[in-house]
């Protein structure tokens, strides 16, 4: 085995490269957390602003509930023929607003499911990125101190 000796400036310029490859891939796993942690506020905001749309519109079908059984109670004074009829409006109206606070609620949950997916694979790329970053990483301190070794 020969030994080759290196002018002290090669090593030194060798080092300086490794190092500013080093911080290189410091500053690009820092903004890869950057932007994920970015998209998780913003994946969180959607999910908040969905669910407060949601509420909003319960309280809304609550008050309209409110409304129609006020409705109903003067239409009772009126006389039991036209109780009958509001009750039987009523009945089909409540079931169309379960149906409607069904089909929100189901909506809401397609909308978490969507963002829930939509997380697991951000999470998965940046574990994938991070891994593949460690990997290099390893694989130049490797060859540093395979170069130290060799000095």
């Amino acid at each position: 085995m020969t030994l080759t000796l290196h002018p002290p400036e090669a090593r030194f310029s060798e080092e300086m490269e490794r190092e500013h490859e080093i911080r290189n891939l410091k500053e690009t796993v820092e903004a890869l957390r950057e932007a994920l942690e970015k998209q998780k506020a913003g994946t969180a905001q959607e999910v908040a602003q969905a669910v407060a749309e949601a509420h909003t519109e319960i309280r809304d079908l609550k008050a309209t509930i409110a409304e129609m059984r006020i409705e109903l109670e003067r239409r009772k004074a009126a006389g039991e023929e036209a109780v009958q009829k509001v009750m039987a409006q009523s009945a089909e109206e409540g079931r169309q607003l379960q149906s409607s606070v069904q089909a929100l609620r189901d909506q809401l949950e397609r909308e978490k499911a969507r963002h829930s997916e939509a997380e697991q694979l951000m999470r998965r790329t940046q574990r994938d990125e991070t891994a593949e970053l460690e990997k290099t990483i390893q694989q130049i301190r490797g060859e540093l101190e395979a170069a130290r070794a060799q000095k």
